[in-house]
């Protein structure tokens, strides 16, 4: 039995995800804070943006292996941390997923259903003096996330009719071409493999140097923009937002204090379901 979930309930699943994610990281010291439309609501709403529902979180690389191992060694938690390691994502990132639900993704279609989600977005140290080597696996990883989109791209949805052509055309020779996973493992493997200055000591504090946001058009960043973070109202709870949270909206989405025009707030609520598995 499926009960289709209203966009309030969606959010206060997705919520209350992002809080069992808040719990684990302050009872086993690990580093996390807001990230994307996720920080801009924070800032700018006190909350979820009113017409979006995504929740988006950065957790730098070391941590965010981290909390890998503890989901790999039994931690108790009613939720699943999907990743393409293991088979149960089509991402090269982590999701914190509640398997008592059941959601569609736009992007994808319905071929392939998943429980709503937070998204995990590993932050990577790296070393800007190493400017060559850098834009090279980025130059790299780009061509490997295009491949990955045609392969992965549900060709029934697209913003104009050619796009949608082209992908009606791409798509299906992609799917044919390319296995998603291996795709996955070489953008992971990019990631873990940017020339990096600190990276290599956990105990260097998160406030030194520098970090790329290898998902986010691999923007670099210095570690002071993020780290050490402070805290911000989301939903009646207080998390961690970047340091220099205004600065970091100002650079991803210009003047983030306006609002846009009502007929560009697009409703993003995906296609979601409760399961009762009685």
């Amino acid at each position: 039995m499926k009960k289709r979930l209203s966009s309030d309930e969606i959010k206060s699943i997705e919520l209350n995800i992002l809080l069992e994610l808040d719990r684990i990281c302050t009872e086993h010291g690990l580093a996390y804070l807001l990230a994307y439309g996720t920080c801009l609501g924070a800032v700018r709403h006190e909350g979820f943006i009113p017409w979006d529902d995504d929740i988006d979180v950065f957790m730098p690389r070391d941590d965010y292996e981290k909390l890998y191992s503890l989901f790999q060694n039994g931690l108790e938690s009613p939720y699943e941390l999907q990743t393409h390691r293991d088979g149960s994502s089509i991402y090269q990132f982590f999701k914190l997923v509640d398997p008592a639900t059941e959601s569609y993704e736009t992007f994808v279609g319905k071929s392939r259903p998943i429980g709503l989600w937070v998204d995990i977005f590993p932050l990577e140290r790296i070393d800007p003096s190493a400017k060559d080597a850098f834009e090279a696996v980025c130059r790299r990883h780009k061509r490997t996330g295009l491949k990955r989109s045609f392969a992965l791209a549900d060709s029934s949805v697209a913003s104009t009719p050619a796009i949608k052509l082209v992908k009606k055309i791409v798509c299906p020779v992609a799917r044919a071409l390319f296995d998603v996973e291996k795709l996955n493992r070489s953008l992971e493997n990019d990631a873990i493999g940017l020339p990096a200055a600190t990276g290599a000591d956990p105990a260097t504090p998160h406030e030194k140097g520098y970090f790329c946001d290898m998902l986010g058009d691999a923007n670099v960043f210095e570690a002071s923009m993020f780290f050490p973070t402070r805290k911000a109202p989301f939903e009646g709870h207080m998390l961690p937002i970047p340091n220099r949270a205004e600065e970091y909206l100002s650079l991803n989405y210009g003047d983030w204090k306006a609002l846009p025009p009502e007929d560009e707030r697009h409703l993003h609520f995906p296609e979601a379901y409760a399961i009762d598995k009685e």
